[in-house]
């Protein structure tokens, strides 16, 4: 029978029934689920990456958001595991034998870190193509790709999705770190009712899942529980430094381990699995609430104000009985009438929505130094990504300096990417005028 592990520190043995894992064998001679694959294994003419990437975190601008999770199966075998919505892909009957189809094309970039090299040196590159009969299509489309990553490296995978009758594309990058044999990508989160990876490392409560981890002879699986981070980040313009990062666990147990185990995270906070302690590396899951990364309730709603109201205003609100109340009454209070607040209060939680889903980590996105600038800025107009940083760039207006963000990834025991903002005191005129935008009732939103 399997079990179900709790986060109350025990096990609790259920009648589960075991389920057979789908995915246990998926890549081991270049299998690869979907139908006509072309690859090309030479560096292409140019790079893949372009040099705007704004797109990325603009949902608006494209029709495609694939998702995207890395598996390393040994020391040389990588898989990288991608799912597709079907009802985003634009399905035509403009083939030879007249069925409807959609046509993708993944083109990838694999690229070692080095010390020596911003880009990272290319070390592969590919082109697949995948047809999806419209009679086969499902809630999801899944395929895999296995890649060639070596044990020791990090790498920087540039992924671009094209729907070929849409003719639209999206692209995304990832970091693939294959450091040491007990890093989160030699882990693999995986539907106990399907068996096909899952590509969310939140859970709600309740949510089951089960670990494979990729090597034998591992009995036991240490959870390291930390509660939810409270911190938030600093003002754009200060020099403080940053509160420091908590290592030290709030709780910790142990498991008998196996494949076949069922887990569910039931308070909120953050959980980091190991199969052995000795090393800090492991597989980091989050529980943020049932309704995440929705905002719903009016804490969820209350949160990110933190960034438009001065300290005394925000615990003012915070000390109200009522303080979804208290939070409409600020918003009709900048906006000046009902119909304005209404609009406020849409674009502003929109862009905490996409700050959960694009920038969480080992904490909410909205917590985050991106969620931060995302939310008060909007999505950039001009975006660079390397394996190191990002740049964000918000063009202001004819005859104005555009205003540049640099976020660099750093790396600690939750996740190998953190984007932590570069701070500079000459800011605080952007971060005011964006701030004053919004109190004036105005949404802040740099010329496109």
């Amino acid at each position: 029978m399997g079990k179900t592990a709790y986060s109350t520190g025990r096990p609790v043995e259920t009648g589960l029934i075991k389920i057979q894992m789908i995915f246990r064998n998926l890549i081991l001679t270049g299998l690869i689920i979907g139908i006509s694959v072309v690859s090309c294994r030479k560096p292409p003419a140019k790079p893949l990456r372009e040099p705007n990437l704004a797109d990325v975190y603009n949902p608006g601008k494209t029709t495609l958001h694939p998702d995207f999770t890395i598996h390393h199966v040994n020391d040389s075998a990588t898989v990288l595991y991608i799912r597709i919505l079907p009802s985003e892909l634009l399905f035509s009957m403009a083939y030879e034998d007249n069925v409807s189809r959609a046509r993708i094309r993944i083109k990838y970039e694999l690229r070692h870190i080095s010390e020596t090299s911003q880009e990272g040196v290319l070390r592969d590159s590919a082109s697949i193509y995948r047809n999806i009969n419209r009679t086969d299509a499902k809630a999801y489309y899944f395929t895999a790709l296995p890649l060639k990553v070596y044990s020791g490296n990090k790498y920087f995978l540039i992924v671009n999705v094209y729907d070929e009758n849409r003719r639209t594309r999206n692209q995304s990058s990832l970091i693939l770190d294959k450091t040491t044999r007990f890093t989160a990508q030699n882990y693999k989160v995986i539907s106990p009712k399907t068996g096909y990876p899952l590509f969310n490392r939140n859970f709600s409560p309740g949510e089951q899942f089960r670990i494979i981890f990729n090597q034998l002879g591992f009995d036991s699986i240490h959870v390291d529980f930390f509660n939810p981070d409270r911190n938030m980040p600093h003002p754009m313009f200060s020099t403080l430094p940053e509160a420091p990062l908590k290592t030290q666990p709030d709780s910790s147990w142990s498991y008998s381990y196996n494949d076949s185990m069922r887990f569910e995270l039931i308070f909120p906070g953050t959980y980091i699995f190991r199969v052995d302690k000795q090393y800090k590396e492991g597989l980091t899951l989050m529980n943020f609430g049932e309704h995440f990364p929705s905002v719903r309730t009016p804490d969820d709603l209350l949160g990110p104000l933190i960034y438009l109201t001065s300290s005394t205003e925000f615990r003012d609100i915070r000390m109200e009985l009522n303080r979804k109340l208290a939070v409409d009454n600020f918003w009709i209070g900048v906006a000046g009438t009902m119909e304005g607040a209404r609009e406020l209060i849409r674009v502003f939680y929109t862009r905490v929505l996409f700050a959960n889903l694009y920038f969480t980590s080992y904490k909410e996105g909205w917590k985050t130094d991106r969620g931060m600038i995302y939310i008060v800025f909007g999505a950039p107009n001009m975006l660079d990504i390397t394996p190191n940083n990002e740049k964000w760039t918000y063009f202001t207006g004819k005859g104005s300096n555009p205003i540049e963000f640099i976020f660099e990834r750093k790396e600690n025991i939750f996740t190998h990417a953190d984007y932590q903002y570069i701070r500079e005191v000459n800011s605080n005129p952007y971060w005011r005028s964006a701030v004053q935008s919004w109190r004036k009732g105005k949404i802040y939103s740099s010329i496109n």
